[in-house]
C-alpha cells in the first residue's frame, strides 16, 4: 500500500499527475528492438520525461496507477508505414518490482490509428505528399484500471514498461524503418494519482 498519512497523521500532498517518457526511433534505426521506458531519464528536458531518477519515484512520493497510454504522431509521408507496423508487431509490459501488472499488444495500449493524407496527382502518378497520423485515443488513457485492479508504485520500488518489437519481414523493417532527417516519437504514460509530502 503507498503511503498516504505522514508519521503525524496529516494527509500526504495527492495531485492527478501522470508519469511518463519519451523515446525517439530515430532516422535509419531498426524498428525490431526492446526499448525500456523510465530507463534512462537523466538529462532528459520536462518535454521528454516527469521523472527524475532511472525507474524509481522519490523518497517519500507514491503513485496510483490508474490509466496507461501510448501515444505517437507522425506528420512525414516518407513515414507512412512506420507508425502502423511498428504498433501492429510491438507489445508492452508493464513491470513494478518484480511483478508484470500489465502485458498486451502496443495497439491495445495506443488505441486506433488515425491517419489523413492529401496526394498530388501528376501525368506520371500520384503521390502522398502531406501525411499526419497519430496514435492513441482522445480520452485520457487507452487502458483503464478501477477499483482493486488499479496499481500502486511504493517510494523507490522500480518500475518500467517495455516496448518489444520483434517479428517483422525484412521488407517490413525496411518499411518500418524513419527515413533520413526524420524520427518517430513515443510517449508512454502513467495516468493516476501522485502522493508527495506536502510542501
Amino acid at each position: 500500500m503507498p503511503i498516504v498519512r505522514l508519521p503525524g497523521g496529516s494527509l500526504r500532498d495527492e495531485i492527478r499527475q501522470p508519469i511518463y517518457d519519451t523515446i525517439d526511433i530515430q532516422a535509419g534505426e531498426s524498428p525490431v528492438a526492446d526499448r525500456d521506458f523510465f530507463a534512462n531519464v537523466q538529462g532528459k528536458s520536462l518535454v521528454l520525461t516527469n521523472l527524475r531518477q532511472n525507474k524509481l519515484l522519490e523518497t517519500a512520493v507514491s503513485f496510483r496507477v490508474q490509466g496507461l497510454s501510448l501515444d505517437a504522431q507522425n506528420i512525414y509521408a516518407a513515414n507512412i508505414s512506420v507508425l502502423p507496423l511498428i504498433l501492429e508487431s510491438s507489445s508492452i509490459s508493464l513491470k513494478v518490482g518484480e511483478k508484470f501488472y500489465f502485458q498486451s499488444p502496443a495497439t491495445f495500449v495506443a488505441g486506433r490509428m488515425e491517419q489523413s493524407a492529401a496526394a498530388a496527382t501528376t501525368v506520371a502518378a500520384t503521390t502522398i505528399n502531406e501525411v499526419y497520423q497519430h496514435c492513441g485515443q482522445a480520452a485520457v488513457a487507452a487502458v483503464v484500471l478501477q477499483g482493486k485492479h488499479v496499481v500502486d508504485i511504493n517510494p523507490l520500488q522500480s518500475f518500467d514498461a517495455m516496448l518489444s518489437t520483434s517479428g517483422m519481414t525484412a521488407a517490413e523493417i525496411a518499411a518500418a524503418t524513419p527515413a533520413a532527417a526524420t524520427k518517430l516519437r513515443l510517449i508512454f504514460s502513467l495516468k493516476g494519482l501522485q502522493r508527495r509530502p506536502v510542501q
